[in-house]
């Protein structure tokens, strides 16, 4: 392993443990500035002393690895960005964010009108297939276009933002997969499974809006969109507001696309300044 991920590996590994520096320090003998400067990547430890600090934390050298579906997950979703790709990569990924945001805006539209239409008649308007194909097509949209703000979390230094648009992308994919397994709600009734549906959007929209307002760089975009988002998350929580908080998140999402298009100017921006 590579530093500076060999350093932030073994920070991780003694939060974990709950240790401060000087704690590890006196587990292994190792003088604080020695811990530091392997923390903050500064230094590559021999293997003696890496050994000794896993001892210390009751870790070993297999806990330094990371497996290949883990590798796979973190660049699928943009966890980790390779040193090694081109700046066109990365607004490749940002254009696919919002044109996925825009398709699934149109998705979700018609996935409310089944919705509405089974809750007021007990079948699908346009039928169950059309509903579990577009059900399906909507999360894997919704997921492209969050997927964007996990890479403008990892740019901006937006960490919050950046495990909101995770979360987001795992709770709405939950949700799709239930709704396509229990079409008629056999396994849990309408009534709960709409308080569950709008709790867990509740605290994805209130992730969401207080990652938006703690991004910085990009404005005051972000923070507007932010608060709108906090709101509609407090409205989901109120369970009674869901008829609103549904159709407005759908019209949330055009600053969510905003946000991403700010996003990509302002990478230019700062291109041809360095240029």
């Amino acid at each position: 392993m590579k530093q500076p991920q060999l350093g932030l590996k073994i920070l991780e590994l003694r939060q974990q443990k709950g240790f401060t520096q000087e704690e590890l320090v006196e587990q292994c003998n190792i003088s604080v500035r020695t811990i530091q400067r392997i923390e903050a990547g500064e230094v590559m430890p021999r293997v003696y002393t890496v050994k000794t600090i896993l001892a210390a934390l009751d870790r070993d050298l297999d806990d330094l690895q990371e497996s290949v579906f883990e590798k796979k997950v973190k660049k699928a979703f943009l966890i980790e960005i390779d040193e090694n790709k081109k700046v066109s990569f990365l607004f490749n990924q940002l254009h696919l964010g919002w044109i996925a945001g825009i398709l699934s805006m149109i998705l979700l539209v018609f996935q409310l009108i089944e919705e509405t239409t089974f809750l007021a008649t007990g079948g699908y308007y346009f039928g169950e297939v059309f509903y579990v194909t577009i059900t399906i097509l909507a999360a894997i949209a919704f997921a492209l276009h969050m997927r964007a703000f996990v890479l403008i979390g990892e740019l901006f230094k937006a960490s919050f933002l950046k495990t909101s648009a995770l979360i987001a992308i795992a709770i709405n994919t939950l949700i799709a997969i239930y709704s396509v397994v229990d079409l008629h709600f056999q396994y849990i009734k309408l009534e709960a499974f709409a308080l569950i549906y709008s709790v867990l959007f509740g605290i994805v929209f209130i992730c969401m809006g207080i990652g938006l307002y703690k991004t910085n760089h990009l404005g005051q975009l972000p923070k507007v969109t932010g608060i709108i988002t906090l709101v509609l998350g407090f409205m989901f929580l109120t369970i009674i507001m869901v008829a609103i908080a549904g159709p407005a998140s759908i019209l949330v999402q055009g600053l969510y696309i905003a946000i991403i298009l700010r996003a990509i100017a302002t990478i230019k921006q700062q291109i041809t300044a360095e240029a």
